[in-house]
């Protein structure tokens, strides 16, 4: 079976505030994070996840966290 994303308007909460922060931060929404809206606690998990990763807490810094993820992305054809 294929799970088809979401629009950013047919989302309810609590994903709809999750995808909205996420599109004022980054001008769009990955559709992977569209899909993931279809079950809000895996969405909320995810970001979970992702800001304890990506939340600029390390030692590394934000900047360099980013410039991190940005390349095994790239790396992984995961990004663009």
């Amino acid at each position: 079976m294929w799970m088809s994303s979401l629009r950013l308007g047919e989302t309810e909460e609590p994903a709809k505030s999750i995808l909205e922060k996420i599109n004022e931060q980054r001008g769009a929404v990955p559709k992977l994070l569209l899909t993931m809206a279809r079950r809000p606690n895996v969405l909320n998990g995810r970001q979970t996840m992702n800001m304890a990763v990506h939340g600029g807490n390390s030692t590394l810094g934000k900047r360099r966290e980013e410039l991190i993820s940005y390349y095994v992305a790239t790396i992984g054809g995961c990004y663009g």
